[in-house]
């Protein structure tokens, strides 16, 4: 198992650890529970280099992700980034990325153990084409923002940027990339630093904001409704089910997969949705667990997480279309136990 760049100052100072892929990382530094609510009333930071980043350079580059990828990149200009999928020809969702436009290359921040399958598929795709893709995540930590996060946070600039736009920054004497993500995370900032001046940059960060796990940002990502790798994101599903549409253009003409997913869009085929689950108790097993409606499984609940403000466990499903509906009843089983919840509209709203 991997261990982040930083593990030295988890291991101090996290209480316990868990597995995101295959990287080892704190969940907890105090509890998930007081890290949420830290979350909502101030900034807060995470090291979040279990991401991948992978770079694409080459005359051609441009024009091979646009060919492979669902969203439009015709008129992304340097400095700005998109979210993006990529499809396999079934139209199953392979990958979610955001891809940031610099001057004369992309760079992907791919989702966790990740970054070599969006390499190897990439090269794959190329023939003539003048592409060189690289591998470049263990040139990097990604240290990221959330919360209610003020201007001018840690001397950085996040006023000025727009989400889905990045810049260079200069942060503890080390130079790097500050860029507002907003789309397949919780909204907030990515500060990607060279690796040897990760430690520094981190010290720096936490003189401003509290640490936290990855249990309090699984809490965040939950209750924005925002669907996560080899959860709700993988080659079982395709985007229309797992509510990525917004980065789906029907505008852009052929990628891998396209022909299905604009069918499933023409037609109304679409089976399966995403929805907000909320149950009766503050313990749920954990996912993936079948949800019944009465005796018939109508789906899987993929994520689950304890919403501190409401003392109970809130989740997400990917249910039967006809069962999707908001109020509707469900529960969730383990041996002799039973746990009763409801179908939520996502994202979840605040008491």
């Amino acid at each position: 198992m991997h261990l982040l760049p930083l593990n030295d100052y988890h291991q101090r100072h996290a209480m316990a650890f868990g597995a995101v892929a295959d990287t080892r990382v704190p969940l907890y530094y105090r509890s998930a529970e007081d890290e949420v609510r830290a979350a909502e009333r101030g900034p807060v930071v995470m090291d979040r280099s279990f991401l991948g980043l992978v770079r694409v350079s080459g005359k051609d580059g441009g024009d091979l992700l646009q060919r492979l990828t669902t969203n439009d990149l015709r008129h992304l200009q340097a400095g700005q980034g998109i979210v993006n999928l990529f499809t396999n020809a079934k139209g199953r969702i392979v990958d979610a990325v955001e891809i940031l436009r610099r001057e004369d290359e992309y760079w992907l921040i791919a989702s966790p153990g990740h970054a070599t399958t969006d390499a190897k598929w990439i090269a794959q795709y190329t023939f003539i084409e003048e592409v060189q893709t690289l591998e470049i995540s263990d040139r990097f930590c990604v240290l990221s923002v959330f919360g209610k996060i003020p201007a001018g946070f840690a001397g950085l600039p996040t006023e000025r940027l727009a989400p889905q736009t990045f810049c260079s920054v200069s942060v503890a004497g080390a130079e790097g990339c500050l860029h507002h993500t907003n789309g397949i995370a919780p909204e907030g900032f990515n500060l990607i630093v060279p690796r040897d001046a990760g430690e520094k940059v981190w010290e720096h960060l936490l003189r401003f904001a509290p640490a936290i796990g990855y249990a309090a940002y699984n809490t965040l990502r939950v209750h924005a409704g925002i669907p996560a790798i080899d959860a709700e994101i993988s080659e079982q599903y395709n985007p229309h089910e797992v509510n990525l549409l917004p980065f789906v253009s029907f505008e852009k003409g052929c990628y891998i997969g396209q022909e299905v997913v604009a069918r499933l869009d023409s037609y109304d085929k679409v089976q399966r949705r995403l929805v907000g689950l909320e149950f009766e108790r503050e313990d749920v097993p954990p996912p993936p667990r079948p949800i019944w409606a009465g005796e018939q499984q109508i789906g899987v609940l993929t994520s689950s997480a304890l919403l501190p403000s409401r003392r109970r466990i809130v989740g997400l499903g990917i249910v039967r279309r006809a069962d999707a509906a908001a109020g509707g009843r469900v529960r969730v089983r383990e041996q002799e136990r039973v746990y009763d919840g409801v179908i939520v509209a996502l994202p979840f709203t605040s008491p």
